[in-house]
């Protein structure tokens, strides 16, 4: 890409940005215009939030989460067809699941306040979301250098992380999630310590543990296929990566960073 469609493409996600600023202060001002207790209804919520109290969002709070989640939708789509019109793939990705993550963040506020949606199905949809947005992440900041794909050499480390989150994601369901935690105070009783099922100690331990036992679970396979520098800490494919040996006979066979070049064993 030359240093004027540089530029014109940097020109171009600036007029966006400044224009979806120009609209979101509009749209903000015309809704107050016709809400004027926007103002004190969030600071309650803000209230409510610090405190510990049990929030109950207003029908205009809301709407103006709602319309907040729909601009930055159409401004994310706007960026990632300038994007992909310029063919700079790792923002083309980027936008693209900035708009879907606004869109799917609108609906669960939503479908939360409207009581159609458990506890367990919000964090839930927030787990696959952030998965989502840190696969996102390491594929654009990793697979690609200078706009080339480079997968076989590239930093896999936010990807297999964003994995680890997703698959705590699909298995964080109510049913499960209760099996767990009566085996956390099962585990409790025999250490001799006392653990309501319903507390929020037993929650937040039993999460943790999810926590741990997906990643522990996963590590042993990543190992296998992938290798992580010890200097500069990226996590590349094996079959990705040139193998070397100190002499003739293929003794202390090892491999070197796509990045920093370091030997890896």
């Amino acid at each position: 890409m030359s240093e004027k469609s540089s530029r014109r493409k940097v020109r171009l996600e600036d007029w966006v940005s400044l224009g979806w600023f120009g609209l979101l202060a509009l749209a903000v001002a015309i809704y107050w215009v016709y809400n004027p207790s926007l103002l004190s209804e969030l600071i309650n919520v803000f209230q409510k939030a610090f405190s510990g109290e049990m929030i109950v969002f207003s029908e205009g709070v809301v709407t103006f989460v709602m319309l907040l989640a729909g601009l930055s939708a159409v401004r994310f789509f706007v960026l990632m067809a300038a994007s992909a019109v310029h063919r700079d793939y790792p923002l083309t990705i980027g936008n693209s699941v900035f708009a879907v993550v606004s869109i799917v963040l609108g609906y669960t506020f939503n479908s939360w306040y409207q009581v159609n949606l458990s506890p367990f199905e919000v964090v839930r949809i927030l787990l696959i979301l952030t998965s989502l947005y840190m696969v996102s992440k390491g594929i654009a900041s990793g697979w690609f250098h200078e706009n080339k794909r480079r997968i076989l050499a590239g930093d896999w480390k936010t990807v297999i992380l964003g994995a680890k989150v997703l698959v705590l994601g699909l298995l964080f369901t109510e049913k499960s999630f209760l099996v767990l935690c009566g085996f956390t105070v099962f585990l409790a009783e025999k250490l001799s310590i006392t653990l309501a099922p319903s507390s929020f100690l037993a929650s937040s331990l039993t999460f943790l543990g999810t926590c741990l036992f997906v990643f522990l679970v996963t590590e042993l396979p990543i190992r296998l296929v992938f290798t992580k520098c010890k200097r500069c800490g990226m996590l590349f494919l094996n079959i990705g990566a040139h193998v070397s040996s100190w002499d003739s006979e293929h003794t202390s066979r090892h491999r070197h960073c796509p990045r920093c070049g370091a030997p890896c064993f």
